[in-house]
């Protein structure tokens, strides 16, 4: 028996099954109730004979045997590809036959199908499910083809009655499945084009833009024999096509398309969709510049003027325009104006962006200054807000901060109004955030919402603005200094591959960099400054790499082995990373990332010793200063840090100290304590500096960097004996055994430099104690 089956089944133990089900069908294999055991009465080639090579046909044999009523069940599940209750189920036997089944009498099939082993209960969906897929293919291919035909038409038919409500809509998508499976001939063309272009769109609501495309495909195939007769409807679909080409990176798909609408469409409005195309395809290899000027060919086609480069004077005609267009109003006028749609705004924000990314200001300026004088004139479409984004970013970057944040604040408003479009309203959020609104409000107000945006943008397939939305995340999580550890990572490995997954190596090797960097904090290394290990190899990345990626991937991997180097205090290595980070320009559109870079090429400036780094410092704390004063929340413990190394003293690193405590980022307060600690050590103060070391020991810890915590216990003995009393926090009550160190369970550095403990007599009020594990304030009170 063995040699009979297993060559035809090759061990399969569902195979195997069918295939003695069938022998004992076709009594070749009975049991034999005398002897208790299987026997079989023919030789092996008779038995072999017997058993079915493809097991398909061996379950279409098996269908036979089973009454009509349980085939037409099996045959009309097989076409659905998911469980479906018994109404549906009743809905879709139902024939002009009059032989409906009522849902007992379906219930009842339901459950003798699955005691013949064709069904089976799935406790997920709580319906009956097909017991294995070759079960359903035999369930389908029993269907003689005439019949076929007729029973997908009334399913069609029947699940389309049924597709109402987003609980129900899988049924549309069931339903335009059916039709499309059927000859032209079958089926009422037209109608199945409109049913394809109903059912993308909610696809591509759904965050499906592969099922989206697939089923404008079919939709451009059915066309193609009386296309432009119906010139409308063969508008759509083109369009349609196009733009679902274009955000799939199809190119070629998209350029026959392109032309299709080119060569056939009678208004430029009509064939506005075949440019905006062409723009945003440009895109594709990176080339902005061009990208922006072609965008700006297509808006001087409907009548504007917009040089494409325009020159100062250019730009002063259009301020006043602009300006006569406000009548002495703020942009908050804005507030006030009308919803519209308006599709010539999609290509005023593709250009905004385009220029801004290319380094064309002016450009920029006069196209979104044009989009907001014409949003005047007729109303706010949803993608003004993000046109305002570009904008503000801009004008942040050159400096002019408080109208950057004015104009921030008016398109976060905005935006508001077009909450219910995901995509649109999550992609002005997060370049909002990462461009505006972090130059005056904290980190930590805005990770929550990136992360969010990043879900939100890689759910309706906007994969490149969602990666962005998640680099910014990151970096405003480093700046805030939020705990690292392994989840931290675990996360970012996570985005890696799914960047790896659609091919966008620039990001993943962004990703890579940053769980590096935050693996040589954790984990305990002889070369910690080095990014070469198991998330991130420089040398290799950068060999691989070559042009504007390869230079930005250089700047983003010395920006955090810039702060690895002061961190653990590798004067070479900071050299190093500050000669090469000067090289690149003083700005950066992703705040975030900026502020880490000159906040550490500031304290790294005036750590070293040789002064002709000193400029750099200067240029850095003037930074810091000037957005100190603007109201900048992130700005404090940088400005304050960097100017206590500059001209150390106990009041300037006590300012330092308590600006990073009192702005919630623990990174910069435990390596501010240890450079006051270091800088009481060479005034001989060991007791403050010993404290200072104790708490900056602990603050890394809670921190994440592991690492850091071990180098100082390292360096300095006492560090290893140190206790932390339980249920507290950084800054409670440590001990040392031997006696070289003890910290008081609230003690604080005073104005003077002094240390106060919890049983001495408080000079000021109150004062507050940064708990960084439990991430609160303590308010010390007064005491006698």
């Amino acid at each position: 028996l063995v040699e009979v089956i297993y060559p035809k089944t090759m061990g399969n133990i569902f195979c195997v099954m069918q295939a003695l089900e069938e022998l004992v069908r076709k009594n070749a294999l009975y049991y034999d109730i005398m002897c208790f055991e299987w026997r079989w009465t023919v030789d092996k080639v008779e038995l072999a004979n017997q058993v079915s090579a493809d097991v398909v046909e061996t379950i279409k044999d098996k269908i036979k045997g089973l009454s009509a009523d349980i085939q037409r069940l099996l045959s009309v599940m097989a076409f659905i590809p998911q469980s479906v209750g018994v109404p549906v189920l009743k809905e879709l036997l139902m024939n002009d036959e009059d032989n409906s089944l009522d849902e007992n009498k379906i219930a009842a099939l339901l459950k003798e199908a699955s005691e013949d082993g064709m069904l089976m209960w799935s406790t997920e969906s709580r319906n009956y499910v097909f017991s294995h897929d070759r079960i359903r293919e035999a369930s389908r291919e029993y269907v003689v083809e005439e019949d076929r035909d007729k029973m997908l038409l009334h399913m069609a038919d029947v699940l389309q009655r049924l597709g109402k409500g987003s609980k129900m809509e899988w049924c549309l998508y069931t339903a335009v499945d059916l039709l499309n499976s059927l000859p032209p001939d079958k089926v009422d063309v037209a109608d199945l084009i409109k049913l394809n272009l109903r059912v993308s769109k909610m696809a591509k609501s759904r965050g499906s833009p592969e099922k989206e495309n697939m089923l404008l495909r079919e939709s451009l195939e059915l066309l193609q024999p009386f296309k432009w007769n119906d010139y409308d409807q063969s508008l759509e679909v083109y369009n349609a096509v196009i733009a679902s080409e274009c955000s799939l990176g199809n190119g070629d798909s998209m350029s026959t398309a392109i032309d299709e609408v080119l060569d056939h469409a009678k208004s430029l409005q009509d064939k506005f969709s075949a440019y905006f195309a062409m723009v945003q395809h440009l895109r594709v290899s990176k080339d902005y510049r061009t990208a922006a000027h072609e965008g700006v060919k297509v808006l001087n086609m409907y009548s504007y003027n917009i040089p494409l480069q325009p020159t100062k004077a250019d730009l002063i005609r259009e301020k006043m325009k602009l300006r006569l267009a406000f009548k002495s109003r703020s942009y908050a006028s804005l507030l006030k104006l009308p919803i519209i749609e308006d599709p010539i705004f999609e290509l005023f924000n593709q250009v905004c962006w385009d220029a801004l990314f290319s380094g064309q200001p002016r450009l920029l300026m006069v196209v979104a200054w044009t989009a907001i004088r014409r949003a005047i004139e007729k109303g706010v479409e949803r993608l003004l807000p993000h046109i305002l984004v570009a904008l503000g970013t801009l004008l942040g970057k050159k400096g002019n901060v408080k109208a950057a944040n004015e104009i921030g604040n008016v398109a976060r408003t905005l935006s508001e109004n077009f909450r219910d479009n995901k995509a649109d309203y999550s992609q002005t959020r997060f370049a909002n955030y990462a461009g505006i609104i972090f130059y005056l409000q904290s980190f930590r107000s805005g990770v929550d919402i990136l992360h969010q945006c990043y879900k939100d943008l890689r759910f309706v397939g906007r994969f490149e603005p969602a990666l962005g939305s998640q680099l910014n995340y990151i970096y405003a999580y480093f700046a805030a200094g939020y705990q690292m550890g392994t989840i931290f990572e675990s996360k970012l490995l996570v985005v890696d591959e799914f960047c790896k997954s659609i091919d966008k190596s620039g990001f993943a090797a962004s990703f890579q960099i940053h769980r590096q960097f935050a693996m040589n904090l954790r984990q305990r290394s002889d070369h910690p400054m080095m990014l070469n290990g198991p998330a991130f190899q420089q040398d290799t990345a950068l060999a691989n790499t070559s042009g504007q990626a390869r230079k930005m991937m250089l700047r983003d991997a010395s920006i955090f082995r810039l702060e690895l180097a002061f961190i653990f205090n590798n004067s070479e290595c900071m050299a190093e990373m500050l000669e090469i980070l000067s090289g690149y320009p003083f700005e950066d559109q992703v705040i975030s990332r900026f502020h880490i870079r000159a906040c550490f090429m500031g304290l790294a400036a005036f750590s070293l010793a040789e002064k002709n780094y000193h400029a750099i410092g200067n240029k850095c704390l003037k930074y810091f200063r000037r957005m100190k004063k603007l109201g900048s929340t992130n700005a404090p413990p940088a400005y304050f840090f960097i100017a206590a190394l500059k001209k150390p003293t106990k009041k300037a690193f006590t300012a330092a100290i308590d600006s990073c405590r009192e702005a919630s980022m623990p990174h910069l307060e435990a390596m501010a304590r240890e450079r006051y600690a270091m800088f009481l050590l060479t005034r001989n103060e060991l007791e403050l500096a010993n404290s200072c070391l104790t708490s900056a020991y602990w603050l890394y810890f809670d921190w994440g960097a592991h690492g850091k915590s071990l180098s100082l216990a390292r360096e300095y003995p006492f560090l290893k004996t140190v206790k932390r009393a339980k249920g507290t926090g950084t800054g409670s009550h440590v001990s040392s055994r031997s006696g070289t160190a003890t910290a008081t369970a609230k003690s604080v550095v005073s104005g003077n430099g002094s240390v106060q403990n919890s049983g001495g007599i408080y000079k000021r009020q109150g004062t507050f104690n940064y708990n960084s594990t439990l991430s609160s304030r303590e308010l010390i009170k007064k005491r006698r």
